[in-house]
């Protein structure tokens, strides 16, 4: 009965250490994933990825990231001001801070005069800010079309009235029908090449690479399932301890 019951407990016990090993090979990934992406958060900071944003497409089209569709632009001196969402660019290049309702853009004096909301922005030939003009500084509100008039100053209209401003962009006055021809901004659409360039621009300052970590490391990265199946590579993990404990108090006795 003694070698009976002993081949019974070897039994017992190599069953369970086969399902110690199984539970050991189902948990790895999820182990290696939360290991690589935990030590990938503690250093944050230093990589920079809550400043750094995800390019690759298949990631941003697998979280549903897309660049809008409607676009706005106007050509200024063989260049393009273009309004995609909040982000305004000069050709290529993004202009710093967020924007809305783009109004006009023309050339005037060796800058880009853009209208934007109730605000005119003064931008250098390298896309610089040289200054932002708001109310306060005599623009008028509700402008809806910039110009330029026939004798070089720059022209707004409102749904009142029409105003000029000086060259220096200082004191603004009411044109109270004075003739003249307005050569007014109007929107002109750019090429594909430029379209298809700014809609990567957009969908790659979009989704941080620290979102994509975190998503990693909860499980959220593979969607609403994610998370339960974490849950039961965490519950695989504890049965994973105690078993091994197990085996291991069992090959001393």
């Amino acid at each position: 009965m003694s070698r009976q019951h002993h081949r019974k407990q070897r039994f017992k016990l190599k069953s369970f250490y086969l399902w110690h090993r199984y539970m050991g090979i189902s948990a790895a990934l999820f182990v290696l994933i939360l290991a690589v992406t935990g030590v990938l958060l503690n250093h944050t900071e230093d990589f920079q990825f809550d400043s750094r944003y995800v390019k690759s497409a298949w990631v941003l089209d697998w979280y549903g990231i897309q660049a809008p569709q409607h676009l706005l632009s106007f050509a200024a001196d063989n260049r393009y001001i273009t309004l995609m969402g909040e982000h305004l660019y000069l050709n290529r290049q993004e202009i710093a801070g967020e924007y809305r309702n783009l109004v006009g853009a023309l050339y005037l004096q060796g800058m880009f005069v853009v209208a934007v909301s109730d605000s005119i922005v003064l931008l250098s030939d390298k896309g610089d800010i040289v200054e932002q003009l708001h109310d306060e500084d005599g623009v008028p509100a509700g402008i809806r079309a910039i110009g330029v008039d026939s004798n070089g100053l720059l022209v707004s209209a409102t749904s009142h009235d029409d105003y000029r401003t000086d060259a220096d962009f200082l004191k603004w006055q009411r044109r109270d029908g004075e003739p003249g021809n307005i050569r007014w901004a109007q929107p002109s659409a750019p090429d594909k090449l430029l379209v298809r360039s700014l809609r990567a621009h957009y969908r790659g300052e979009v989704l941080p690479v620290e979102r994509v970590i975190l998503d990693l490391h909860s499980g959220r990265f593979f969607g609403r399932a994610g998370p339960w199946i974490f849950d039961l590579a965490a519950v695989l993990l504890v049965l994973l301890a105690l078993s091994g404990t197990w085996i291991w108090l069992r090959r001393r006795r």
